[in-house]
């Protein structure tokens, strides 16, 4: 059977001993919504900041793929981390990326390693990221490594 909705049910009556639950209830809850956002802040600068560590050693490694003299390449790998890990306006990394490469015969390997700032969150203060990355050599450059 269907009710009429202009017509309402018996109004709930408080009793005293129910005053103030609810004030109860947010001081309980409002430090956990806190926190959880706090987590979910720094889940996402810690995806981000791997992102973007792991964007620079891709870069760095084909910077360092198309070099044509092996003394080069360290120039090459840093110019391009730097490049990415410092053109967005804020900072990634806090101290230098330090990038390695180990030229194969038809490939170059670039890992990046840089250090990320925590210290919003409360109780950490930096995480290390590293990121790898592999490029095919340029067939069209002479090398002379």
């Amino acid at each position: 059977m269907l009710q009429n909705p202009s017509v309402r049910g018996p109004a709930v009556r408080l009793t005293g001993r129910d005053r103030g639950s609810l004030a109860v209830e947010f001081a309980l809850l409002a430090p956990a919504f806190i926190v959880l956002m706090l987590l979910l802040v720094l889940g996402g600068r810690v995806v981000e900041a791997q992102g973007q560590v792991d964007g620079a050693a891709r870069d760095a490694a084909r910077a360092a793929s198309v070099q044509e003299n092996g003394a080069n390449v360290g120039t090459a790998i840093q110019d391009a981390a730097d490049g990415d890990l410092y053109k967005t306006g804020h900072t990634v990394c806090t101290e230098q990326p330090r990038g390695t490469w180990a030229p194969g015969s038809d490939a170059v390997s670039v890992t990046i390693q840089c250090r990320i700032d925590l210290a919003f969150f409360p109780g950490l203060g930096s995480m290390t990221m590293q990121g790898s990355a592999v490029a095919p050599l340029d067939t069209y450059v002479q090398r002379n490594w």
